[in-house]
């Protein structure tokens, strides 16, 4: 009778503690899946993020609900050209599908782009920014919300985000 009790015992400890890693690491996996869901251009914030030379910048969810956002991250990368290859490898990989508003070429590679993706939720549009100057300086940008493009250009030009 001790045994079935001690066993029965380590199956609930063993089922608690199951539930409760579950309760921890489920709101942290949920966020990362959801956040920009299967864009190749999360590899450039989880690549270069944290790097020297890099500014990279979220939004809080007070300042996203002023501008009807549900998500903002930029990223910006000085004078790497490794970085820029790279950024630009996933930006054709991620414009599969979109819809591109606007676009500049320049020897051949992208200078500057403004693409709406495909949504992934009703009446949350997702749009992808990017720009490199003539001092190298990449600017990339991911911005999910009820806003549309005309919003966003708005936006864009009444306030520096």
């Amino acid at each position: 009778m001790r045994n079935e009790i001690y066993t029965v015992m380590r199956k609930i400890t063993y089922t608690m503690a199951c539930c409760l890693a579950l309760c921890f690491l489920l709101p942290v996996g949920a966020a990362a899946t959801e956040l920009q869901s299967g864009l190749k251009i999360e590899d450039v914030f989880g690549r270069y993020g944290k790097r020297k030379n890099v500014t990279m910048v979220e939004l809080s969810k007070e300042m996203l609900e002023t501008y009807g956002m549900v998500r903002y991250k930029s990223i910006t990368i000085k004078n790497d050209d490794e970085a820029l290859r790279f950024t630009r490898r996933c930006l054709e990989a991620d414009q599969k599908g979109a819809r591109k508003i606007k676009e500049v070429t320049d020897d051949g590679g992208i200078v500057s782009a403004y693409y709406q993706l495909p949504s992934v939720k009703e009446e949350l549009n997702r749009f992808v920014l990017f720009k490199v100057n003539k001092k190298k300086i990449i600017t990339l940008v991911y911005i999910e919300g009820e806003l549309d493009s005309e919003d966003l250009i708005t936006l864009l030009f009444a306030n520096d985000l």
